[in-house]
């Protein structure tokens, strides 16, 4: 990034630029004066009042470019730190591009790469290194969860909770500061306590944030929902159904998805990518095992997995393929033809780990319901019965009975007490074995039973608002690491130097989490995501 060393003035349009729109924000920084740039307008520039809106004409050489308003921003108390004008100027891209132009050709402007506003307000301390993070993830989030988290570090919770551990560090250090220089006039006794404290205090701190950092989190990034299963399975069929469109070829031609198929579809503020994988089976088309060697491998890092199994087409061996996959959904086609029922009797569907299963017909190569499904035979550990889904939102009250007609359960033994839940803590246990979901007795439609089940997952992933940004995950665990390594050797350390020469260990970690110092590897990685004018 060879902008990183260059401090021409920059100019750039900050909205839009891939359509016309009503209104559209120019940005310049970097100038000396504001007085330098008289000759574009018609206002007087000695006019001037920082951070009001003032109309003007953008000229030059008795040419009206376009009438707009500008604001002007001074040097130390701007987005860059640097002198800023932001003009707002018709959007129609044809006079941004000639307005770009005019600056860049008659004053020493020129066009600025992506991110460099930002990184001009990181190299003069107006952001630090773990806010432009934050808002490179609000920048490009595509969930509210990233947004949330994004705006949480720039200026928020999480980047408060990052400037406390910092403050905990200092008080820390200079805990063993004073047991160096002033052991003798405080007292070791007192010293010692002052230490502990400080050091407990920050170990309380970084123990928070490290339980933010538990657990997979790449999956919610991107979050995928995946479709698996033979070819003439209907994963096209229900592909269509979630996203309401006829998007996959559905036809009775075995095969006909050959490559993945993918879509964006939008469930309570979240993006998910939709995916339709090529048909799994034995094949000896070089390009169709491509495909199927894809569809497993977009199936292994998958948010939520939906296996569709045509019983008429399977056998043990295929079932194999897929012991090692925990699935979130498991639909068992075809369930429209006479001779389904004794057909499924014969498959051992134990093999799959499943947290749900239903029939579904495929009258018309298109399901729009399902069924609750009962299979015998052994199942398999996570083939919970249809148990209900849990509430969205923690704050609601205890899950009804599967059938509001039934009273309280008696007790086992009626001269007994109330049976004690397994877990006094938990909440109320989940319904025995082969229970029907409550709002699944019969048949229900697929696209909204997934789609809330799909939230649910997500919502019960997040719950513990974890940190998302890959560099800060590692950054914390080692920051934790170091820390409880430090309080296991705190009694062995009667060295005070050596002490002190820990703590600074520590210390540098922590700097870079939360940006003081960073190298420059870390700038280009963040930088590359930027959009140009931000």
């Amino acid at each position: 990034m060879n902008f990183f060393t260059d401090d021409q003035p920059i100019i750039a349009c900050s909205t839009g630029t891939s359509s016309n729109t009503a209104i559209a924000v120019i940005r310049l920084t970097g100038f000396k004066k504001l007085l330098d740039l008289q000759k574009f307008f018609s206002f007087s520039l000695e006019k001037v009042k920082p951070r009001m809106s003032h109309l003007t004409n953008i000229e030059s050489d008795g040419k009206v470019y376009d009438n707009g308003l500008m604001v002007f921003f001074p040097e130390g108390g701007s987005y860059t730190g640097e002198n800023v004008l932001e003009l707002s100027v018709h959007g129609n891209q044809l006079n941004i591009q000639r307005i770009l132009d005019l600056f860049i050709k008659n004053g020493d402007f020129r066009a600025a790469h992506p991110g460099e506003f930002t990184y001009r307000a990181l190299k003069n301390k107006k952001l630090s290194l773990s806010q432009v993070e934050g808002l490179d993830m609000l920048l490009n989030a595509n969930s509210s969860l990233m947004l949330s988290q994004g705006l949480d570090i720039l200026q928020g919770d999480l980047h408060a909770q990052y400037l406390a551990l910092y403050d905990a560090f200092l008080k820390l250090k200079a805990a063993v500061e004073i047991s160096i220089d002033f052991s003798e006039d405080v007292g070791a006794e007192e010293t010692q306590k002052l230490f502990q404290d400080s050091f407990n205090k920050f170990f309380k701190l970084i123990s928070a944030l490290k339980t933010r950092t538990e657990g997979n989190v790449s999956s919610l990034l991107a979050p995928e929902i995946v479709l698996v299963g033979q070819t003439n399975a209907g994963k096209s069929s229900l592909f269509n159904i979630l996203l309401k469109h006829d998007r996959s070829i559905v036809s009775n031609i075995a095969g006909t998805t050959r490559d993945y198929v993918s879509e964006v579809i939008h469930i309570d503020g979240t993006n998910f990518k939709l995916v339709d994988t090529a048909g799994i089976r034995e094949s000896s088309d070089v390009i169709e095992n491509i495909g199927i060697d894809r569809a497993m491998g977009i199936l292994a890092r998958a948010f939520y997995k939906i296996l569709i199994v045509n019983p008429y087409e399977t056998n043990p061996e295929y079932l194999k393929k897929f012991t090692d996959i925990d699935f979130d959904f498991l639909v068992v086609s075809h369930s429209d033809k006479s001779d389904f029922s004794s057909i499924v009797e014969e498959i051992d569907f134990s093999l799959i780990k499943t947290k749900f299963v239903a029939k579904a017909t495929f009258e018309n190569r298109d399901f729009g319901s399902i069924e609750p499904l009962t299979i015998s035979g052994p199942m398999g550990p996570l083939l919970t019965n249809f148990g209900p889904i849990e509430p969205l939102s923690k704050n609601n009250g205890p899950i009804e009975p599967l059938s509001k007609n039934i009273g309280p359960i008696e007790p086992l033994l009626k001269n007994n007490g109330p049976i004690e839940p397994l877990l006094k803590n938990n909440g109320p246990i989940e319904p025995g074995p082969r229970g029907p979901h409550p709002n699944f007795e019969q048949s229900a439609p697929i696209e909204p039973f997934l789609k809330a089940h799909i939230q649910q997952k997500f919502e019960k992933m997040t719950a513990n608002n974890p940190i998302l940004l890959d560099r800060h995950r590692t950054v914390i665990n080692k920051i934790y690491s170091k820390s409880v390594d430090f309080s296991n050797n705190i009694n062995g350390l009667d060295d005070v130097a050596i002490l002190s020469s820990e703590v600074n260990i520590l210390g540098h970690s922590l700097t870079e989490l939360i940006g003081i110092v960073s190298p420059d590897d870390v700038l280009n990685s963040i930088f590359a995501n930027f959009c140009i004018g931000k």
